[in-house]
């Protein structure tokens, strides 16, 4: 069998339409996990404590993705949806001692809740109209989180104490899983019970819920409406409505993002609500590729992991200049990620860095298959 055989032969397999099928859903549970090992390993980062935070991210972003780059609204204000999930979980455990699980779906239901509500008001008008009251009504909330209404907020100081679940403990700085059983299963297999693993098991359930969303009849009536609403109208379909319940399943999935990092930074934070975390998820988001269901993933991964690995340079060695310090100068990792945000979308302005490593392979197969060809 000569090698291009051979090779269209793996190609063919590789492509098969049950293999299709099932990369997104394995691309997703590999994701959840392999994050921390790859990110603990001395020969990548060193840093496996940012995987538990890295995985919440992607969640939000790939959340705020499913307005932004299925159905092509632009939210300037999506931060009030995570901040809603942080500070509902956050309130009834420190002040009412409710179950986790409860105030997480209490979460949920007024995250989209709001987001209904909101919708409704301000999805008929245009697309910059809609990215300006977006900010508008999460600066409201922002404002309303600050004032700290009948002591529930804690105002700018946010809620630090009584936010942990009594299954959760702390050693050494590390958030673990303090149930017997979880305790015994993770012994048997040798890991240690971290919460890093019920983040991954709960983003590889909601990552795959929303993939089902966006495979689904409902999901290719999004991509409709994004390439063409005037024909999309004609055709009979409820614009509006989609664009609502877009908004309001988004919300949903972004206080689920927001319950878990509650949890992960000890408590709730005024900054959850602020317009610098709207700012950085729409930047994950458009660095990673809007197009694609993995573009957020990535943006989200590089943007933690630059941030670390700038960080931890203290000397940096290069050549014809030298050995100097550089802690100070990489400090200001967010120039250097707009450098690489700016060289991303002057290369694939509407691809991302997901869709370019995608272009990228798609040619070096097309090469290989032509050397082959030509033996």
């Amino acid at each position: 069998m000569s090698y291009l055989s051979r090779f269209e032969r793996m190609n063919g397999i590789v492509n098969a339409e049950w293999i299709r099928t099932l990369r997104a859903p394995v691309g997703i549970v590999l994701v959840a996990l392999l994050t921390r090992p790859v990110l603990g390993n001395e020969f990548v980062l060193g840093s496996p404590h940012i995987a538990t935070t890295i995985l919440i991210w992607m969640l939000f972003a790939a959340s705020f993705n499913l307005l932004f780059g299925y159905v092509g609204l632009l939210s300037f204000g999506h931060a009030m949806f995570l901040g809603t999930g942080v500070y509902v979980t956050a309130i009834g455990l420190s002040e009412f001692g409710l179950p986790f699980s409860l105030m997480t779906l209490l979460a949920v239901v007024v995250s989209s809740a709001l987001a209904y509500v909101i919708g409704r008001i301000i999805v008929r008008y245009g697309e910059i109209y809609f990215a300006m009251l977006t900010l508008a009504f999460a600066m409201g909330v922002h404002f309303v989180v600050n004032a700290n209404p009948y002591d529930l907020t804690g105002g700018s100081d946010g809620i630090r104490s009584g936010t942990t679940p009594e299954w959760i403990s702390s050693f050494r700085g590390r958030r673990l899983i303090d149930v017997g059983w979880v305790d015994g299963l993770f012994a048997s297999v040798g890991l240690e019970p971290s919460y890093y693993w019920f983040v991954a098991l709960v983003f590889a359930a909601t990552m795959l819920l929303l993939w089902q969303i966006v495979r689904s009849p409902f999901g290719r009536t999004l991509v409709a409406i994004r390439d063409n609403e005037e024909l999309a109208r004609a055709m009979g379909i409820s614009v509006d409505r989609y664009k609502v319940w877009t908004l309001t399943m988004s919300a949903g999935f972004s206080a689920v993002a927001g319950a878990l990092l509650m949890i992960n930074n000890y408590g709730a934070s005024l900054r959850n609500f602020g317009p610098q975390t709207s700012a950085e998820v729409l930047l994950m988001t458009i660095f990673g590729g809007v197009h694609f269901f993995f573009g957020p993933v990535v943006g989200a991964f590089s943007w933690f992991g630059i941030r670390e690995y700038l960080q931890t340079f203290e000397v940096l060695s290069l050549p014809l200049v030298g050995a100097f310090e550089a802690g100070t100068v990489l400090s200001y990792w967010r120039f250097f990620f707009g450098f690489a945000f700016v060289l991303v979308i002057v290369l694939a302005p509407s691809r991302g860095l997901w869709g370019l490593v995608r272009g990228y392979a798609a040619d070096a197969i097309a090469a290989v298959r032509r050397r082959f060809a030509d033996e």
